[in-house]
């Protein structure tokens, strides 16, 4: 099965794809993780920026295209692999790590976010064998 499939089923086992869109959250989440990779948010406080931040980027885009948002997170995707690259990592290794961890969570949806148990023993991602030998 593709990894992305994977991604997919993963939402589908957590009711997340019935639930259906909500650009709000969607875009609250990239926001987040892109507040954590400067190294400045940790978690929590990366989750609460990114609310603010969202609530500002999306002030009058309710009505936007369905495509035009398909398009932007397919961007998203390809500017994200590129990235993961040139660090100097397989962007599918990475991305199997990154799902086996994220695959070993368990916590709740609160206010269609998902909120880790924190004193849970997970899977913690591999990046080492993610590394392109050169």
């Amino acid at each position: 099965m593709s990894i992305l499939k994977r991604i997919i089923d993963w939402n589908n086992q957590r009711g997340l794809i019935e639930k259906g869109f909500n650009q709000k959250n969607e875009v609250s989440f990239i926001v987040e993780e892109l507040l954590e990779s400067t190294g400045k948010y940790d978690s929590l406080s990366a989750r609460e920026k990114s609310e603010e931040i969202t609530v500002d980027i999306l002030k009058n885009e309710e009505n936007q295209n369905k495509e035009e948002i398909v398009d932007a997170f397919a961007d998203i995707i390809v500017f994200a692999t590129g990235a993961i690259g040139k660090l100097g990592y397989d962007p599918e290794i990475v991305i199997d790590e990154v799902l086996r961890e994220i695959e070993s969570r368990t916590g709740k949806m609160i206010d269609g976010k998902f909120v880790k148990d924190l004193d849970v023993k997970m899977y913690k991602a591999d990046f080492e064998k993610a590394k392109i030998k050169r």
